[in-house]
């Protein structure tokens, strides 16, 4: 347990974690910095910010600067353990309200700026329906369940998911799908 942002990142570059919890109010530096910083130093180390900021331009600093989850001090103890196992994995956990207003947000976008059809096209239907569940802060076993297939179909159609959009892991495709204006194409 560090008293402050510049303590955090001097013991994860000394120790090494495999993840950090970290709030965002932090003394000497912010939680954001600090994830911008550990990404830039250590990027092997995952980031979860457990907070209780919900503004846009946080949330968004936050997964920008590398956070994997993002986590409302509401969150249960099992939701902050389960966040922390995924993040250890590579995947994301997201506190449902921030994926609904990520999602909300990518809805109001999209209403002004409509898509360029050309980028709309790089995925089949499926994996657009998994991408849209996968920015809603879905895992795997959920979406599986949801779409009534199996789990290592969903796992499939991530990979490809990946592969298509050039990145390293589902959070940064849901940034991504969000950022292009990919999340419920017409046609």
């Amino acid at each position: 347990m560090c008293k402050d942002g510049q303590e955090a990142l001097d013991a994860c570059l000394a120790e090494t974690p495999d993840v950090l919890l970290t709030d965002v109010n932090m003394p000497r530096m912010s939680g954001v910095e600090l994830a911008a910083k550990l990404s830039a130093e250590s990027p092997e180390i995952k980031i979860v910010v457990l907070t209780v900021q919900e503004d846009d331009e946080t949330v968004y600093d936050a997964f920008r600067a590398g956070a994997l989850g993002y986590l409302l001090k509401s969150s249960t103890p099992q939701d902050v353990i389960e966040a922390i196992r995924l993040a250890a994995k590579g995947e994301a956990k997201i506190t449902p309200k921030i994926a609904a207003k990520v999602v909300a947000d990518f809805r109001r976008v999209r209403e002004i700026d409509p898509p360029d059809d050309t980028e709309l096209y790089v995925l089949s239907d499926r994996e657009q329906e998994i991408l849209d569940l996968i920015a809603e802060g879905m895992r795997n076993k959920e979406i599986a369940n949801k779409l009534c297939i199996a789990e290592k179909t969903v796992k499939n159609h991530v990979s490809n998911i990946l592969k298509a959009l050039h990145v390293n892991s589902r959070t940064e495709a849901a940034m991504k799908a969000v950022r292009s204006r990919m999340g419920g194409r017409e046609g």
